[in-house]
């Protein structure tokens, strides 16, 4: 059972992002995303929710904040996956920022002044992270020259700073890996890639030729920005778990309503038992996941490590995405295929789940190596 407080939060967010699903379509067709709406989303708890007090967040609980996530993924995916970029570099700021970076950075952001994107994939090193070859030149005044490209980084045309890891020592693998805070004035170019889920928000390749980032733009201690990122992923996977859930949710609303409204034969698709059987999969798959990234959520607000069970919440409910999807579809017959469908946009998204923030086959080689204790990596 929720407390009186989180269900207060929970249907304010959902009040909200109803409110604001009229806008879903046009920014759909148009790929773009309402940026106005940024600060609104922060006022409700996004992105502030998951920071301390402390920083200027909310301090909300780990279940609190996943619970509006699966809120945003019910909603639109593009809120979903915006909120929790945005959400990623606030908490790699507050943990590992000085005070004078939380005052150029971590504040402005959380204000709604700044937008951010974070940036570790490249061309030919994704999951294995150790592997990047963008460099970071330590130049004699202390400052870094970055060279190298990201790719698929989200939002970069649209933020105005990012958390960028580069190497400053290739031969030193994970080790040389070092978190940089790079600024739009340090000159960097992006351009757009379009993509098929979350259409709304960009997905960019990013630029560094010979972009100069002053030395006090190194986030955390230089050598060890790999360790910092993977300090924020359990959060990151619960984030992804529950959107992932919330599209299990929007699944079965709309097949549930298709479903009872869409007549044939003379009587309603309800009608049908093969019709319901798939209706009965999508609510048993997102009761399913519903339980298994918050079990995850609560173990972290008891303080135990959960790094296993966060990338089991991610492996099922990104899965539990894709199905419940699908079979939305299904109800929805040839309706479900045409742009501008629910169901169409929600498979579009779904799709998306299973490879942000650890692909389910990593996924499933982490929780291995939890349960057996032997790596399939390394």
């Amino acid at each position: 059972m929720l407390d009186e407080e989180t269900v207060t939060l929970v249907q304010r967010a959902r009040t909200y992002l109803d409110g604001i699903a009229p806008l879903i379509p046009a920014a759909e067709r148009d790929r773009t995303f309402p940026m106005e709406i940024v600060p609104e989303l922060l006022d409700i708890g996004f992105v502030r929710g998951a920071i301390p007090v402390s920083d200027g967040g909310l301090g909300l609980s780990h279940l609190q904040s996943t619970l509006l996530m699966e809120e945003a993924g019910r909603c639109w995916g593009s809120i979903r996956t915006t909120a929790n970029i945005l959400t990623l570099v606030a908490e790699l700021l507050a943990d590992a920022g000085t005070e004078e970076q939380k005052d150029r950075f971590l504040r402005p952001l959380l204000a709604g002044e700044r937008l951010a994107w974070f940036a570790i994939t490249e061309p030919d090193a994704g999951s294995d992270a150790a592997a990047l070859s963008t460099r970071a030149e330590r130049l004699p005044g202390g400052a870094y020259r970055l060279t190298g490209r990201k790719s698929y980084i989200t939002n970069a045309s649209h933020g105005d700073f990012g958390v960028v890891l580069a190497t400053v020592a290739p031969d030193f693998g994970a080790r040389g890996v070092t978190a940089f805070l790079v600024e739009r004035e340090d000159g960097y170019r992006t351009t757009d890639r379009p993509h098929l889920p979350v259409r709304a928000v960009t997905c960019c390749d990013v630029e560094f030729d010979g972009t100069v980032v002053p030395a006090g733009n190194v986030l955390g201690t230089v050598g060890r920005g790999l360790s910092l990122a993977m300090r924020a992923v359990n959060a990151g996977r619960l984030n992804v778990s529950a959107g992932c859930t919330g599209i299990a949710q929007a699944a079965l609303e709309a097949a549930a309503d298709h479903a009872k409204t869409r007549h044939q034969f003379g009587r309603p698709l309800a009608g049908f038992q093969l019709v319901q059987q798939l209706v009965v999969d999508i609510a048993t798959r997102a009761h399913a996941a519903r339980q298994v990234y918050q079990s995850a959520a609560r173990m972290l607000d008891a303080g135990i490590d959960a790094r296993a069970e966060c990338s089991m919440a991610k492996y099922f409910c990104s899965e539990a995405a894709n199905a419940t999807a699908t079979s939305a579809v299904q109800v929805f017959g040839a309706a479900g295929l045409m742009e501008g469908n629910v169901a169409e946009r929600l498979f579009r998204d779904a799709r998306e789940a299973t490879i942000p923030e650890g692909t389910s086959q990593m996924q499933i080689l982490q929780i291995g190596k939890a349960l057996l204790g032997v790596s399939a990596l390394r």
